[in-house]
């Protein structure tokens, strides 16, 4: 809502001695110059003056405002539309070159309507009108720099100027802040239409730093283009620093020098960066990085610079000239952050709905494992793959094994043998009874007996190594070794013992 609420005071005069350099209401835009395409809806009467000269750019001239005839029994009244909508921080009402014409008293009021909304006879629209600033006393050559408080929270796209009861006014500054409506895709970050402000500048002797973000060119040398003083020397340079619309990602930059002809620039440059701070002048983490190469500027011409580091997201760009000069328009083209969070969320879902899907898909159908395949190859078959298509999207889907029945057997693969092997199922533990002592007795003789047993038996069959074993010789063999008596020294002498069976024999 508005200030009409509001139980303290609703203004206060920024500037009461009317020529200070800077006051609360220097940072804001004016939202109602026709510079930012603001225009005159309708007007009560504009007997001696247009109401165009309401939201004209530049300074008052002498018969250059708006000015109703005399006598009115009601009040005059003129409605502007807005050049961005915006919540309002301020006014200004300019009554220099007035001086007895001026209106005794102004009010002003605002509302948010459609572009194409329409004025009756008395001012009024389909919405209602909310009051901004209560009825103030004006007085004539003189500038009314008359800034809220609290800035409205709400968004205003229309303002009605009021005079009680008429006279004249030669201009109407509506100070706020753009809030726009959000455009998918590219747009020029830099642009006061988008919300991007200037903040600071170097020097702007000979042309408003505010003039480089304006929308379209402009011949009125109030609006033309920033343009800083001559400093005569080969190392100077000049800067200003723009705060972008939102942060986001620069694809291009351009710099225009047109209308200029010999006051432009020797070359300029672009450095980035990303604070939090309106000012990162005051950030002492903030960091500048170059974005825009220096570049050889000429004049009446549009210059598109190559940007690097397009792939990181940054809230201020500023534009650094050598040695000095003068800018008609900056643009800082690019994707806004939020924007491409959006779209990276949406992504996210969509690759997670498609993985649900194929989980869904791959769930329900298996490919089932027959018999045969089980007995040849001693293992489960592996299940067939199977391509499943879901709209524009493929998916390779690997069915589940079947579960096996509870007490069922098995096969499993060995990882050494690479041999099947049979599992048993799983078998109850048998619990051993416990024995008493005479068991206990009973039991280790019985086992003495049958280990004696065993070693009896096991000496009685096991073979006997060859060199213990008794070897039982012929009469022939005997025979052969008596004769040979007289063999070579070299072969080895047999023994003439005889066995205890040949023994037996000869007796």
């Amino acid at each position: 809502m508005g200030n009409s609420q509001s139980s303290l005071p609703i203004y206060y005069n920024a500037d009461p001695s009317n020529d200070a350099h800077s006051h609360s209401l220097s940072g804001f835009l004016d939202l109602a110059s026709s510079a930012m395409g603001a225009s005159v809806v309708r007007a009560s009467d504009e007997r001696f003056g247009a109401a165009e000269n309401l939201i004209k750019a530049g300074a008052p001239l002498k018969s250059d405002a708006w000015v109703t005839r005399r006598h009115n029994p009601t009040a005059d009244w003129a409605v502007i539309r807005l050049g961005s909508t915006g919540t309002i921080s301020g006014f200004d009402i300019d009554t220099r070159g007035l001086d007895g014409d001026q209106a005794a008293a102004v009010s002003i009021q605002g509302c948010l309507a459609t572009e194409d909304a329409k004025v009756d006879d008395d001012g009024d629209m389909a919405v209602a009108w909310e009051e901004l600033l209560p009825k103030v006393e004006v007085s004539g050559n003189s500038r009314h720099q008359l800034a809220l408080w609290t800035p409205t929270s709400a968004i205003y796209s229309h303002v009605r100027i009021t005079l009680h009861p008429d006279g004249g006014v030669a201009r109407l500054r509506v100070y706020g802040t753009v809030v726009a409506e959000a455009t998918e895709g590219e747009c020029d970050l830099a642009c006061a239409t988008t919300g991007a402000r200037v903040i600071a500048a170097s020097n702007d002797r000979l042309g408003s730093k505010d003039n480089l973000i304006l929308p379209g060119l402009s011949t009125d040398p109030s609006t033309q283009g920033w343009k800083t003083r001559r400093t005569h020397s080969t190392d100077h340079s000049d800067w200003a620093i723009v705060r972008l619309a939102e942060p986001g990602f620069l694809t291009r930059i351009a710099i225009d020098t047109r209308p200029y002809d010999g006051d432009q620039p020797v070359a300029a440059s672009v450095q980035a960066c990303y604070s939090e701070l309106a000012n990162p002048e005051r950030d002492s983490e903030c960091f500048w990085y170059q974005v825009a190469p220096r570049t050889e500027l000429n004049a009446n011409k549009l210059h598109e610079l190559e940007v690097t580091l397009n792939d990181v997201p940054f809230s201020h760009i500023k534009l650094v000239v050598h040695p000095d000069g003068a800018i008609a328009r900056l643009r800082a083209y690019g994707q806004r952050v939020q924007e491409v969070e959006v779209e990276a969320a949406r992504e996210e879902a969509e690759a997670k709905a498609e993985a649900a899907l194929a989980a869904e898909i791959g769930f329900g159908d298996s490919t089932p494992v027959s018999s045969t395949d089980t007995e040849d190859t001693g293992a489960a078959a592996e299940p067939q793959i199977e391509v499943v298509a879901a709209g524009a999207v493929e998916f390779v889907v690997k069915p589940r094994k079947p579960e096996e029945p509870a007490g069922s057997h098995r096969v499993k693969k060995s990882k050494r043998t690479e041999k099947p092997q049979l599992m048993s199922p799983g078998r109850p533990k048998k619990v051993k009874p416990k024995r008493s002592s005479e068991d206990s007795n009973e039991i280790l003789a019985a086992d003495q007996f049958s280990s004696r047993a065993g070693e009896l038996i096991q000496s009685l069959t096991s073979p006997v190594p060859q060199r213990k074993r008794a070897r039982t010789r012929s009469r022939a063999e005997d025979d052969t070794d008596e004769g040979s008596a007289h063999a070579a020294d070299s072969k080895p002498k047999r023994s003439s013992r005889k066995s205890k069976s040949r023994s037996k024999a000869d007796a």
